[in-house]
């Protein structure tokens, strides 16, 4: 148990991830297979179309049932599996039909012809269809192995009615077994590379958002999430304010204590940003010594209340090596129909008069 218990986890990349990060997977790995499962599905369908002309001049019987099969059953399940992929709301549904239609072909293939004479001449379609649904389908690994795994229970359970000789039956479950094995290798391995893929985008898009040094937003996301907050201000006429802080004389700490010193400082303050705001605060640090907060849903007197809380716990917190330091802090209040550069501005301000007037200030514009 120990041993499957490793090869699961050096085989699933998402071991370590939370619940969260496997939920937006599974949803980013489902909107990724779709285009593959749509071209696949029409290509198919087609396939099956020509099969179906080409079955009736090589079978001795059952041409009507074959036709029904091939040319109507097994396509219609495709074309719809294919045109469902179109509407979002259908997706689940498609996903079910995809699953299913590999076992209906091969559940027709195998009623059409156990006991035929001419069994191991349409048994190729049983090999294929099992590697289809492994590697080309664009199914998720795991409803691919309850669909292989039903058709090679079908095909264990039908070949024994077939009057085989015994190695040309052994021959014919090896092949059934190879189709398997290979489709799940090659499955397996994909879904491995898809889940690596999902990894990295996922470390690129928090590199594009997060300062690396304190894990709070950067600049770039911070203003995207200015943007996003002034739209709503616009639409529903709701207030938001802002607050810039600065550390105060940071110079003279990397100048004294050195640099790791300071990193640790600015660790350190982000974390006080943190623990003294609502979750619903967005918090970043748009340079250096510098931080941005972003209070939705509050007026400027309230955001004043907030930065002097902050100003309050700052003042007091013992810093690692450098012991006491002080911040000092611009407030402002979004005015309807401002850009963000206006409201940066003024918050620059309002934190330049405050380090003009001593430092260790909060300043309001």
């Amino acid at each position: 148990m120990d041993i499957i218990r490793r090869l699961r986890v050096l085989g699933n990349p998402l071991h370590r991830e939370d619940a969260d990060v496997r939920r937006a997977f599974a949803a980013w790995h489902r909107q990724v297979r779709i285009p593959q499962a749509r071209y696949v599905a029409f290509l198919t369908a087609l396939l099956y179309f020509l099969y179906a002309v080409l079955e009736q001049s090589v079978a001795t019987d059952l041409h009507t049932s074959r036709l029904v099969a091939h040319a109507l059953l097994v396509p219609g399940l495709l074309l719809a599996v294919g045109l469902m992929s179109f509407e979002r709301r259908l997706q689940p549904m498609m996903w079910v039909l995809l699953t299913l239609a590999p076992v209906v072909a091969n559940a027709a293939n195998l009623h059409l012809n156990v006991g035929s004479a001419q069994f191991l001449i349409f048994a190729p379609e049983i090999y294929l269809s099992i590697m289809w649904t492994f590697a080309i389908s664009g199914l998720a690994l795991r409803q691919a192995v309850i669909a292989a795994t039903v058709i090679i229970a079908l095909v264990i359970a039908a070949t024994f009615r077939q009057p085989l000789e015994a190695d040309l039956l052994q021959l014919h479950l090896m092949w059934a077994l190879a189709a398997f094995s290979f489709g799940c290798l090659s499955a397996f391995i994909l879904e491995k590379a898809h889940k690596h893929t999902f990894l990295q985008q996922q470390q690129l898009a928090r590199a594009a958002r997060i300062d690396e040094l304190t894990s709070l937003w950067n600049r770039a996301h911070i203003e995207r999430l200015f943007d996003e907050e002034r739209a709503r201000a616009e639409r529903y006429g709701e207030p938001f304010a802002v607050i810039l802080i600065d550390i105060d004389h940071f110079k003279s700490v990397n100048d004294t204590w050195g640099h790791s010193s300071g990193d640790g400082v600015l660790r350190q303050f982000a974390g006080l940003l943190r623990q003294n705001l609502r979750k619903v605060d967005a918090i970043g640090r748009i340079g250096g010594e510098e931080f941005f907060v972003l209070l939705p849903q509050t007026r400027g007197e309230q955001a004043l209340v907030a930065a002097r809380e902050l100003q309050a716990r700052i003042t007091a917190f013992d810093f690692d090596t450098v012991g006491r330091q002080t911040a000092s802090f611009g407030v402002t209040e979004y005015r309807p129909g401002e850009d963000r550069v206006d409201t940066f501005n003024r918050a620059d301000q309002a934190l330049y008069a405050a380090k003009k007037n001593g430092r260790s200030r909060i300043e309001v514009r």
